[in-house]
Formats: structure tokens, C-alpha cells, sequence
């Protein structure tokens, strides 16, 4: 299935009461997906920015613009990561793999 229409299915199914959409996948250029209750959450920006934050807070990520940590200049590869002090991991990863972990995530929410 082509990501756009993936994206469109996730976007317009019926949840549980937890789970809020905001924006409009087609009509917006940013979307997301939240469950209230743990913050995982998708983002879509301008249709070719992802990202997916599960409920530890560790984030994975489509863009791989530079960025910096504890006074560090990065610049992230598909497929590298990056763990914080405290724990919490970014990872760079392809569109496709953000939109299948939110949805196997969020179907077990739809209503």
C-alpha cells in the first residue's frame, strides 16, 4: 500500500476515546496522532517529515537534519541513534518504518 494511502487509513479510522487526530492528512501540513493517555504520538510536517514517540519517550525520526546534543554538533545517517543522558533514544529511520510501528500501534486502539 502506497505510504500516502497508509497514512490516510490511520489518520481517518474511529478510536477509542484516548486516542486524538489532529489536523487533517489530507487538507494540513501537520497531522498527528496522540493517545492521551502515555503521549505516543505520530507527527506528519509537510508530508515528508516523520516522526513516532512511544510511551518511554524515545523517538524515531525521517529527517536527518544536524542537531545537537549536550554541546555536540551531529549529523545523523538513516539507521543511527542516539541515546541522551537521561535515557531517552532518537533514532533515524525511513518514513515507511515510522508509519508501520504507528499503525501497529494505533490498531490496537481503533474502535
Amino acid at each position: 500500500m502506497p505510504l500516502t494511502k497508509k497514512i490516510a487509513e490511520l489518520m481517518s479510522k474511529k478510536y477509542n476515546t484516548n486516542i486524538t487526530i489532529l489536523g487533517d492528512y489530507e487538507g494540513s501540513n501537520h497531522t498527528s496522532i496522540l493517545d492521551n493517555d502515555n503521549g505516543t504520538i505520530l507527527v506528519v510536517s509537510d508530508r515528508n517529515q516523520f516522526y513516532f514517540k512511544d510511551r518511554h519517550r524515545n523517538l524515531w525520526l525521517s529527517v536527518l537534519d544536524p542537531f545537537q546534543i549536550d554541546g555536540k554538533q551531529h549529523y545523523p545517517e538513516l539507521g543511527d541513534s542516539y541515546t541522551l543522558n537521561h535515557g531517552v533514544q532518537y533514532s533515524f529511520t525511513t518514513q515507511e518504518a515510522i508509519v508501520e510501528m504507528a499503525s501497529l500501534y494505533f490498531a490496537k486502539h481503533a474502535d
